[in-house]
């Protein structure tokens, strides 16, 4: 679950958007809108832009191939 306030400002940068290049097609653009907390599997992950989860908690999820 997402908590998103629609009235936050967040400047886009590869510091701050947990990606595994070093760079951002939208580097330095500034965005409203933005979440303050994530819950996931009832665990709050994410508070105010600072990721508190535990490394490893997630789980794989295993799917079948898209067909046509």
């Amino acid at each position: 679950m997402v908590v998103w306030d629609p009235e936050k400002r967040f400047e886009l940068s590869h510091k701050n958007l947990h990606m595994k290049a070093d760079y951002a097609s939208y580097e330095g653009k500034t965005v409203i809108g933005a979440p303050t907390h994530v819950l996931s599997r009832g665990e709050l992950v994410v508070e105010n832009d600072k990721t508190i989860g535990k490394k490893g908690r997630g789980q794989f999820v295993r799917r079948g191939t898209f067909s046509l």
